[in-house]
């Protein structure tokens, strides 16, 4: 299909009419929970599911990756996005077969002891079989993921049809105000490219054997790497069977597996910092020891340390119900500007989310209600919610989806709770706490360092007239003005003088100068230098007047 043509099909399903009503009623600002408005949010749900499914591939990854969204859509929406699946038809065995001799530039009999004609999964972007090779004078048996046919170009394609389009039509989209679209886009993009580059899942597993080496973390398959490229990925096979094949176990075995999960994901999460971003049943597998193993590393996310440690003060500040920490973590995020008039509204909204939660028993806790609150708190502030923190969160939502459902009857973040709280201990624990007041000591100690040369800059600066003021003034008040100018001007260059000796005296103090004669020096000027400042200061005052 030609560009055009597929550019036509793309606006064509897109220009559905209901579809189009649909959307902008529901990110109406005047909406209510109305039952009209939850039909109509299912709605336009299901509308988008049956859009994407038949757009292809990349649309429904895009679908995927806004079901994890609930800073944007509602559950009724997201509870239809969460039914796209990659059933998709396998491919031809010729162009697999063909995709893998291209790769390796040999025939595939060459590099595999044997191959599996016969389909192991299906999924949008690849598909996998299962075959044998040789490792160490020994017989391996492997799962080899092969990309889909001419998908690169597919995506390539779609990806630019859909930034020229929402180009075109961004301002007719100006009725979304609770999200960037063309920032998901953007990021939608991004994390596509890299799915679709087997050499980046590869180095994704590296780095996650590499870390997760603890044995309460999740195993995952070695990868052979004589074995990969860019189309091309085989690991180890897994003698197991997906977690949903756990749900029928004893209640001990799956609270077992249960808290095996959540730890293994807080030490993903705040020790490491980089975690699997994707750990549905499907790509979570258990062997018949009850060993937990996860696969598919097409979509992992990472988590600066600061994000770790601001993550874990909103979570101290919310089980204190110290609003006030959180709004510092917000703040230490970079999410919030400290505003005077803001953050007071800010914080009681905080309050009011808080104490809702409050009065709740933790079993009747819901980690998904509360995180969408909290969304939706900081899309009201219009504060942009930045991947890293979004990807945090989906992956979060997905781990007690499961949890869910391998001990419904245990609550999630009672479970959570006491596995964290040693991790948490661990980020605010004196040795962190104080590498971050060294850090701004340090900061500190530069900024007496300089203080010298940037006076002396100050004072030369002043005498060259860089420093320009600009006011209107009525007659009288320039009279007035000339008549104080020079002295305020001679003012400034003495307080200037005297900043240029009390920094220089706070820098030999931090040199570490010990000598008798030479503290008493630096006492007398300090003195005489601070009583400069206040005699001029109060000058400055009288004259203002």
């Amino acid at each position: 299909m030609t560009y055009r043509k597929r550019k036509y099909e793309i606006v064509k399903k897109f220009m559905n009419p209901e579809l189009i009503r649909d959307m902008r009623l529901v990110f109406a600002k005047d909406r209510n929970n109305r039952k009209e408005d939850k039909e109509r949010e299912i709605r336009l749900g299901q509308n988008l599911v049956t859009l994407f499914e038949d757009l292809g591939p990349v649309f429904i990854k895009f679908g995927q990756i806004l079901s994890t969204r609930r800073d944007i859509f509602s559950d009724n929406i997201i509870n239809e996005l969460e039914k796209l699946q990659d059933d998709v038809k396998e491919e031809d065995f010729s162009y697999i077969k063909e995709t893998i001799e291209e790769e390796f530039a040999r025939d595939i009999e060459d590099i595999f002891v044997e191959f599996d004609r016969k389909v192991l999964a299906t999924g949008s972007i690849a598909q996998t079989h299962l075959a044998y090779i040789r490792f160490d004078d020994s017989v391996k048996k492997v799962v080899v993921k092969v990309r889909r046919k001419d998908i690169e170009k597919r995506v390539s394609e779609d990806l630019t049809i859909i930034r020229d389009l929402y180009r075109k039509y961004q301002n007719k989209l100006n009725f979304i105000e609770s999200f960037d679209l063309g920032e998901v886009l953007e990021e939608f993009g991004k994390t596509l490219r890299k799915e679709i580059d087997f050499k980046n899942e590869k180095e994704n597993i590296l780095k996650y054997r590499e870390d997760n080496k603890r044995s309460t973390d999740l195993s995952s398959p070695a990868v052979y790497e004589n074995y990969c490229g860019k189309s091309v990925l085989t690991i180890e096979y897994i003698n197991g069977k997906s977690i949903r094949s756990s749900y029928d176990k004893d209640p001990d075995t799956r609270k077992s597996l249960a808290k095996k999960i959540i730890k293994a994901y807080t030490n993903q999460m705040f020790s490491y910092g980089f975690f699997h971003a994707d750990p549905h049943p499907g790509n979570i597998f258990v062997d018949s020891d009850y060993n937990l193993y996860l696969i598919d590393f097409g979509i992992v996310s990472t988590l600066s340390e600061n994000y770790r440690y601001q993550i874990i003060k909103i979570f101290l500040g919310a089980s204190l119900n110290e609003v006030s920490l959180v709004t510092d973590a917000i703040i230490g995020m970079g999410l919030l500007a400290f505003d005077s008039k803001k953050i007071p509204i800010f914080e009681r909204r905080i309050q009011k989310l808080l104490d809702k939660y409050m009065a709740m028993n933790i079993s009747q806790l819901k980690l998904v209600e509360l995180i969408e609150d909290f969304y939706r708190l900081l899309v009201d502030f219009s504060i942009k919610i930045p991947s890293e923190l979004t990807n945090f969160g989906k992956t979060i939502l997905t781990v007690e989806g499961l949890i869910e459902k391998l001990v419904p009857e245990e609550s999630f973040i009672a479970l959570a709770i006491p596995l964290a709280r040693p991790m948490a201990l661990k980020l605010l624990s004196p040795d962190i706490v104080s590498n971050k007041i060294l850090k701004n000591t340090y900061n500190s100690a530069s900024l007496i360092k300089e203080l010298p040369k940037a006076s002396l800059n100050i004072l030369r600066q002043l005498e060259r007239g860089d420093f320009a003021i600009e006011q209107k003034r009525s007659d009288k008040d320039l009279q007035l003005f000339e008549k104080i100018e020079k002295r305020k001007v001679n003012a400034v260059v003495f307080i200037g003088i005297c900043l240029i000796i009390s920094s220089s005296i706070l820098s030999l103090a931090l040199i570490g100068l010990n000598n008798k004669d030479i503290r008493f020096l630096i006492i007398l000027i300090l003195t005489i230098s601070l009583i400069f400042s206040l005699c001029l200061l109060k000058s400055l005052l009288k004259n203002g007047k």
